[in-house]
This record gives C-alpha cells, sequence and structure tokens, in this order.
C-alpha cells in the first residue's frame, strides 16, 4: 500500500476540499469505482448505497457543516458528485446493508496508560487486499483552531489520527443489530469531529453522545493522561475507561455487556483470537519506542494481530494488514509503517506530525 502526505494551506473547508480533489482526482474516482463494485459483491444494490449516502449527507450537513463543505470541494475539484463522496465517507454505514456470511477481519487496537507519560497505543488496520493500496496521511487546522494528523482512506475525513491539544484516536469496526435502523453521522466523520474540536477523553466522549449513527465502531481516545474506548452504536454509546498503569485491548466485538446483547456479526471473523493474542501479550504495550512495540507484537507466535491473504478466498474477500500505526499525543505525531507488524523489520517507518 502506498501511503501519500497531504498538508491543507488555508483554514477555508471548501477551498481545501477542492484543492484536495483537484490534486488527487484519479485516487478519488477509482476509490469510487472500487467501492461500487464491493458494494454489489456485497450484496448492496446501488440504489440503496446512494440512499444511504445521501441520508448520512444530510446529518453530516446537520452536525458538522464545515466538513459537509470539505465534501463539496472535493467534489468540485474531482469531478465525482457530492452523493458520490458521501459514498466514500459513508462506506461502513452502506456495508452495514450487505449481505451476512462475508468473511472479513478488521483491526486490531491495544493501549498502555503509563503511571507517568503519554498512553503508548498500537493499530493495526486489515481491509481488503484489492481496495485502498493508496491512502493519505493529511494535516490541516480546524475551525476550532485545532492543528490535526489523521490517515484515512480516498474520500473519508479521517480515521486514525492525532490532534496538537493531545487527543488521539484509533478506530475499529463493530456490528450491531440496530445498524441501519436510523440516519446518522458516518462513524469517520465522528472521527474528525473528535480530532477536530476534543482536547481530552471526555469532550470526545460528549461529541460522540450528540450525534445520531447509523452504523458502529469503537472509537480509541486517548489523551495525554487517560484512555477510553467509546462503543458508538444507533442503539447507543458505551464508554470504557482506561487509568493509569492499566492496559486495554479491543478488536471487531463488543465489551459492554450492554451493546454486546445486540451484537451482530454479518460474516466470518478473528476478532476474538486477534484480542486473545493482544490481552495475553499486553506487557509489550508498554515499550517506549513505538517501532519497537510493533516489532515485537509481529514477533508474537502464530497469527498473532498480522493478518495475510487467504489464497482460496475470491479477490474481494481476501483480506491483509495494510497499515500498523502509533499515536504520539505529546508530540502530535502518527508513526506508521505500511504493512503488518511482522513484516516491520523489512518496512519504511515514518512519522508524520499535526504541525
Amino acid at each position: 500500500m502506498i501511503v501519500h502526505e497531504w498538508s491543507a494551506e488555508s483554514t477555508d473547508p471548501e477551498a481545501e476540499g477542492r484543492r484536495l480533489g483537484e490534486a488527487w482526482a484519479p485516487q478519488l474516482r477509482a476509490a469510487h469505482a472500487s467501492y461500487l463494485e464491493l458494494f454489489a459483491q456485497s450484496g448492496v444494490p446501488a440504489a440503496d448505497a446512494v440512499d444511504v449516502a445521501r441520508a448520512c449527507g444530510a446529518a453530516v450537513a446537520a452536525h458538522a457543516p464545515e466538513v459537509a463543505a470539505e465534501f463539496r470541494g472535493i467534489a468540485a475539484g474531482s469531478g465525482l458528485e457530492v452523493a458520490e463522496v458521501l459514498m466514500l465517507t459513508a462506506r461502513t454505514e452502506i456495508l452495514a446493508r450487505m449481505t451476512p456470511s462475508i468473511p472479513s477481519m478488521e483491526c486490531s487496537t491495544i493501549v498502555h496508560v503509563p503511571e507517568a507519560g503519554a498512553p503508548r497505543t498500537l493499530q493495526t488496520w486489515d481491509w481488503h487486499q484489492t481496495l485502498s493500496n493508496e491512502t493519505l496521511v493529511r494535516r490541516w487546522q480546524s475551525a476550532s483552531g485545532a492543528r490535526v494528523a489523521a490517515f484515512a482512506e480516498f474520500g473519508q475525513p479521517a480515521k486514525i489520527g492525532v490532534n496538537d491539544r493531545g487527543v488521539g484516536v484509533h478506530f475499529n469496526i463493530l456490528h450491531h443489530r440496530s445498524d441501519g435502523s436510523q440516519a446518522g453521522v458516518p462513524v469517520h466523520v465522528l472521527s474528525r469531529m473528535i480530532l477536530d474540536r476534543a482536547a481530552s477523553v471526555d469532550e470526545a466522549t460528549a461529541i460522540a453522545r450528540s450525534v445520531p449513527l447509523a452504523a458502529s465502531s469503537v472509537i480509541t481516545v486517548v489523551d495525554r493522561d487517560s484512555a477510553a474506548a467509546i462503543e458508538v452504536a444507533p442503539a447507543g454509546v458505551a464508554v470504557l475507561p482506561v487509568s493509569r498503569g492499566e492496559t486495554f485491548a479491543h478488536t471487531n466485538h463488543f465489551l459492554d455487556p450492554g451493546l454486546a446483547a445486540g451484537e451482530y456479526s454479518p460474516y466470518e471473523t478473528t476478532s476474538v483470537p486477534r484480542y486473545t493474542c493482544l490481552v495475553d501479550n499486553a506487557k509489550l504495550a508498554g515499550i517506549p519506542d513505538a517501532r519497537e512495540r510493533a516489532l515485537a507484537f509481529g514477533a508474537v507466535a502464530g497469527d498473532g494481530i498480522s493478518v495475510r491473504p487467504r489464497p482460496e478466498q475470491p479477490d474481494h474477500l481476501r483480506w491483509e494488514t495494510k497499515l500498523t500505526v502509533a499515536l504520539d499525543v505529546a508530540s502530535g505525531a502518527l508513526e506508521f509503517a505500511a504493512g503488518a507488524p511482522a513484516d516491520i523489520a523489512s518496512l519504511s517507518w515514518r512519522r508524520f506530525t499535526a504541525v
């Protein structure tokens, strides 16, 4: 996977969206075509995808108008329709309508909050082998004045990132029976809202509770002193705090008992064995250096959290770990490599700052 870098030049979201759209039009158009194909392969009719995208767009306009303005700019710059940009942003909400029994693996996150100092984190991003082979890390200044650095697929406003106020977010998909039961803000827009506006875990939690959602995810938020996994679903929000001296792991099943009661797994998943791997090797999360932390998890025996494509599956069902990323909230930076923890030794380890 290629991870490109991009920096905003102004604080005007629509102008910056247009600039981004013009610069990355081929990638945005390719992403749109790829996702249309995935939606069809996943049993989601194109008309349903458009309906979900438009409903999500109305929610974005109501709750994050600055992000809606960016989407208008991206559409104008790339030549896509606004609804087509929204389809990329709302891909989680659209895939919540997919046909069951599709094999999947999707991300592992671990956070250690030491007795002193900022949290130490690590996440793998697992996704379809055939999708998102070009992605973006970008920096910008939000309307609140926060400077942000974040990773995302083309067309998404944010996924994993940090701001210069000491807040960072990790991101894992979840599935709940309430998914698709209402229109709502896309979970990737929620991540963007937290990065743009929050200066603490408590503020991030308040933002998550303030918006309607159409799909489920867990956003693990860290600040300079603490962390919390914020599990979100259309049915509600649960907060699992992480205090000093604690280590916390999350994969792709709910850990809050209330939300777990409504869990819906539409596909075969390796969530539990990956979670067990993280818990069994929790001490590795305390390694101070981010690259060394990633190398340590990559050296765990067996598959660990490094997901490999399964050759017996058709192309669109082959999953792999595309990114390994850690957050440095003390300095406002992402550290990452484009690949799995097991391959870190042979990969370029990069640092991308919010300022």
